[in-house]
């Protein structure tokens, strides 16, 4: 280039250029100041959407400007209390993480990073949090609020967990599972388990646990599956054999009595802490107890049990000899562990039974305490609470709604004041003066006489698992048999006759199958030796042998007082059916009132034919 007086000359840019040039930095500069309104725009709907708890949008929104100024340690802050109230604890912590790592000297940081703590029941990580944030803001109310609320729970339950550990014998046992759970990041420190009887345990809260509070966390490589039980050595080997495994439940059956055998097992501090035997099962029950079971479908139903839980073990060492070498009763254990014990759950979309460590030691309260489930997000299976429960309180989880004899010979225990829900079998049959008989009994498939075991009310609400478990089937079989000429015309379809679902045919018909179900109901309360009011005389005066003598009376007298209500129906039933529809109406509207088992019969079988009498 050129030069003059020793310098060098700059050469400038053509005008053109530099317009250019202008023209792109003004536009940088536009773009920057878009993508801050955009990001503040996002932030401040994203705050909007907050506080009006619309979370899954506050969720969406602060990720979106997280992506635009990923920098911004308030935006971390805000996504993680949003995390935690819509129960996403890991991700409001990691959050919370990346605030501090952002702003370390900003107490909020800290606030989130103990309150998730707290949910994923990491108690002392939650107060180091704590203490942190008040390094940072001394005087901040709400890290002050809920420091103190941490060292005092912390405080109780180092308390409660001193006070509780005196009270179990079985404490070594019960230890050793708890630090292999503990070990292995299981967490329930709220918890404890609490021994009554050799054949009684149960959970008890260490402190106040206030509703919507996870209880319990099992990770998944602590939960027993189905699966799993098929990947191991004797699944895989029953698997070769080609056996049709009768009822899933003996998949871990079988898979418990390999582990039980196995010192070395990963699942041994569990399978020690499980009973080693069932004396409240009625499968397991002689003479003593039986004779108070006279006349009960449950001696029966026990029978059967055992039968099925034979037939599928000899079923299994017939074809697959690797199992021979397990007794037919160590099976039976494995089978009643896991039907006393099991966990239906989804994980990553497959149903499966589950035995779940401390999970299973929850006791059964119709009205449950807790609500479990698999959690694909936090990897693992969480229990929750659904009200407050008090310290030192048990803890309840329910088995669902069942009739008392699966209760008792499912589970080998009973409870009270299960009426809706108590049931007892009652027999229809085929009178053989029916002038219909023959045609009737081809469509009865040769069968003069079907079971129905059913509950204490006519409603479409019942627990029933099969269509002999449904009071309205019952009725409908009854309408069936009483049904006369022209009736069976309308019962009448292309493959013969509807044996379920009939309405109320006409008065005649309803009153000839009121009759019979009662003759019936007299009949098989006539097969227990004693009364119904000798029953309730042992019940309140509550002086048993033990508790098994009191789920017998307890079982017994529930189907009896089902089949007294099934009697008292017909006596109340048919003088209503007798009347005219001006007598009816005025007790009809009393009825619809106040509703009761009698009641709904009345309204909805009642009312209707003798409003619709010609």
């Amino acid at each position: 280039g050129r030069c003059c007086g020793g310098r060098h000359l700059l050469t400038r840019m053509p005008k053109k250029n530099r317009r250019k040039a202008k023209k792109a930095a003004a536009a940088k500069a536009a773009a920057a100041a878009q993508g801050a309104a955009v990001e503040g725009d996002l932030k401040t709907k994203g705050a909007k959407a907050y506080q009006r708890k619309d979370f899954k949008t506050a969720l969406e929104l602060f990720s979106k400007a997280i992506e635009e100024t990923p920098e911004d340690y308030k935006l971390y802050s805000n996504r993680a209390a949003t995390h935690y109230f819509l129960n996403a604890y890991a991700e409001s912590l990691q959050d919370a993480k990346k605030c501090i790592e952002l702003k370390s000297d900003w107490h909020k940081g800290y606030m989130r990073e103990g309150m998730a703590y707290e949910k994923l029941l990491q108690y002392p990580e939650a107060k180091n949090s704590y203490a942190k944030g008040l390094e940072k803001a001394p005087e901040d109310p709400t890290l002050i609020k809920l420091g103190k609320a941490i060292d005092e729970l912390l405080d109780e339950l180092k308390l409660s967990e001193q006070e509780s550990a005196a009270d179990n014998p079985e404490g070594d046992r019960f230890s050793r599972l708890i630090k292999w759970m503990k070990d292995g990041g299981c967490k329930f420190p709220k918890l404890y388990m609490k021994y009554y009887t050799e054949d009684y345990r149960g959970v008890h809260t260490l402190c106040n646990v206030p509703a919507d509070d996870m209880v319990l966390y099992v990770p998944r490589n602590y939960i027993m599956t189905t699966e799993m039980a098929k990947e191991s050595a004797i699944g895989k080997a029953i698997r070769r054999s080609r056996y049709d495994i009768r009822s899933a439940h003996s998949w871990l059956a079988v898979y418990l009595c390999q582990e039980k055998h196995n010192l070395k097992s990963f699942w041994k501090p569990y399978i020690d802490i499980l009973p080693d035997r069932y004396s409240n099962m009625p499968i397991f029950f002689k003479e003593f107890y039986k004779r108070f079971l006279k006349g009960s479908y449950s001696l029966e139903m026990a029978s059967n049990r055992l039968l099925d839980l034979r037939s599928e073990y000899e079923g299994i060492c017939r074809q697959c000899p690797e199992f021979r070498k397990y007794h037919h009763l160590e099976f039976v254990w494995g089978r009643l562990v896991v039907i006393t014990r099991n966990f239906g759950l989804d994980i990553h979309g497959t149903e499966t039974d589950a035995l779940v460590p401390y999970a299973d030691m929850l006791n059964h309260m119709p009205d449950k305490q807790t609500d479990w489930k698999y959690d694909n997000r936090h990897k693992g299976f969480t229990m929750v609470t659904n009200r407050s429960v008090g310290r030192g309180e048990q803890i309840f989880d329910s088995y669902g709604r069942k009739c008392q004899g699966r209760y008792f010979v499912n589970y080998g225990f009973t409870i009270d004041n299960n009426f809706n829900d108590n049931d007892a079998v009652i027999y229809a049959d085929l009178p053989e003066d029916d002038p219909h008989f023959s045609m009737k009994l081809k469509y009865m498939h040769g069968r003069r006489t079907r079971e129905f075991q059913v509950p204490a009310h006519y409603s479409e609400d019942s627990t029933g698992q099969s269509d002999n478990n449904h009071p309205r089937n019952m009725f409908s079989f009854f309408r069936f048999l009483h049904a006369r000429d022209k009736e069976l015309m309308v019962l009448s379809t292309n493959d013969g006759y509807k044996l379920k679902d009939v309405e109320p045919i006409s008065i005649r018909n309803e009153i000839a199958i009121l009759k019979h179900i009662q003759r019936n109901a007299r009949a098989s309360l006539k097969k227990f030796p004693d009364p119904l009011s000798l029953d309730h005389k042992l019940l309140k005066e509550n002086r048993f042998m033990d508790m098994n003598h009191r789920n017998c009376i307890m079982m017994r007298s529930g189907e009896k007082e089902t089949l007294h209500w099934y009697i008292e129906l017909a006596d109340k039933a048919i003088p209503m059916l007798k009347m005219s529809w001006k007598d009816l109406k005025r007790l009809a509207a009393k009825c619809h009132q106040q509703r009761t088992r009698f009641n709904y019969y009345v309204t909805s079988v009642i009312v209707p034919l003798v409003k619709n009498q010609k």
